[in-house]
């Protein structure tokens, strides 16, 4: 037997037998179509959207019909559907939907300010989607992670993981297509199969066979590296949304020369979180330097014994020219041609990707000044840094 209708003023939820919600009318009507015959008169002002009276006191009732519940697990099934409700009406554009939608989420956060907190996951998730339709891929993520904390905090509540959310899905990049379909094509596919490119030119520079799911095993599904993960997929997302502009004619200029030092020191930062944690995190923390990880990630791969090479220094002055006697100006191109040298001999390609993670991390930790090399050659820089994150990801 369905539980009894939820009747609040306008409001009117039927519930399906095992609970969720079967339909919500708002004074008799479909709740979408009293939503599209009240938000049209939405004015707009560079400040944003100015929600109609009328549709603000909809709002307020719906939420006052959340906050009459006392089951928990209504009250979110109910807050999913509200709000999924709104987001499926049409907007002419991914800028208006967005400014309709955050001025949503102004009343909620007003109710909320004298009444009770509402799972908001749904609503942050699809305004998350509309930053990525206008292509400002941090707002996005920033509404992303909102999203899981609303998952974390409500999931337990439905026996549900935090994992099984879209928000989590799509910022992990895992490969399930049930998951929501447009994000799934228009986020997980993409991205995969940009790293998949460089994954496949790495394995063919080091006769290595990484693939996307031992990265997804160690790396990007692994709840012990959960916040370099998290670091680690908007950078990559951002880096693969200004690929079209990342020439080295269109980045020639003194902006992009920093947003390139920023962009690959983040990417370097990256490579020393990953060999921190698979070397050294067991360590005293005055001894958790790149450096040392570097120093042991050699042990670990062969390329030198600790007979030779006891400790980071020694290893380092091996390295020709001297990491850090120079600024990427005059340093990378000795990695980048070859002609680098560890112990007399020409590098590799990990060992030069590591080399070079370390140089570019320690130069853009201490300074901000631009580099010609690193937009002149931005192509082979990009893909000797993701070597370094594929070389520490196969370490752990």
């Amino acid at each position: 037997m369905s539980p009894s209708p939820l009747v609040c003023r306008e409001v009117r939820v039927t519930w399906h037998a095992n609970g969720s919600v079967d339909e919500i009318t708002y004074d008799g009507e479909p709740l979408i179509k009293a939503i599209s015959n009240t938000l049209h008169t939405t004015q707009l002002t560079p400040q944003g959207a100015v929600l109609p009276l009328g549709f603000r006191r909809m709002i307020e009732n719906l939420l006052d019909s959340i906050a009459s519940l006392s089951d928990a697990r209504r009250k979110i099934l109910l807050a999913d559907r509200v709000f999924g409700f709104k987001l499926n009406t049409g907007f002419p554009s991914p800028k208006l939907k967005r400014m309709v939608l955050e001025a949503i989420l102004q009343t909620v956060w007003q109710w909320e300010d004298s009444h009770e907190i509402v799972h908001k996951g749904t609503i942050y998730y699809f305004i998350a989607n509309t930053y990525l339709e206008q292509g400002d891929i941090p707002s996005a993520y920033i509404y992303f992670f909102s999203a899981i904390e609303e998952d974390k905090r409500n999931f337990p509540v439905l026996q549900k993981s935090v994992k099984e959310g879209g928000a989590y899905l799509t910022t992990s990049l895992v490969d399930n297509p049930q998951t929501r379909p447009h994000l799934y094509s228009a986020v997980v596919v993409p991205l995969r199969n940009y790293l998949q490119t460089f994954i496949t030119e790495y394995n063919s520079r080091t006769a290595t066979n990484l693939t996307m799911q031992e990265m997804d095993r160690k790396f990007l599904q692994a709840d012990s590296l959960e916040d370099i993960k998290r670091f680690f997929v908007p950078t990559i997302h951002e880096i693969y949304h200004l690929s079209p502009l990342n020439s080295p004619r269109m980045i020639n200029n003194d902006y992009s020369k920093l947003k390139v030092i920023d962009t690959l020191f983040n990417l370097s930062l990256i490579v020393d979180q990953i060999l921190e944690y698979a070397f050294l995190r067991s360590a005293p923390r005055e001894q958790r330097k790149m450096a040392n990880a570097v120093h042991r990630l050699a042990l670990h791969s062969n390329w030198t014994t600790a007979t030779r090479d006891r400790n980071a220094g020694l290893l380092l002055s091996r390295v020709q020219p001297q990491l850090n006697s120079g600024p990427p100006d005059q340093i990378v191109p000795y990695l980048l041609d070859g002609s680098a040298t560890f112990n007399g001999r020409s590098l590799g390609s990990q060992k030069m990707a590591i080399f070079l993670a370390y140089h570019l991390r320690n130069f853009g930790g201490h300074h901000i000044k631009g580099q010609d090399v690193l937009v002149k050659r931005y192509p082979e820089v990009l893909s000797a840094i993701l070597d370094a994150i594929f070389t520490a990801i196969e370490a752990l």
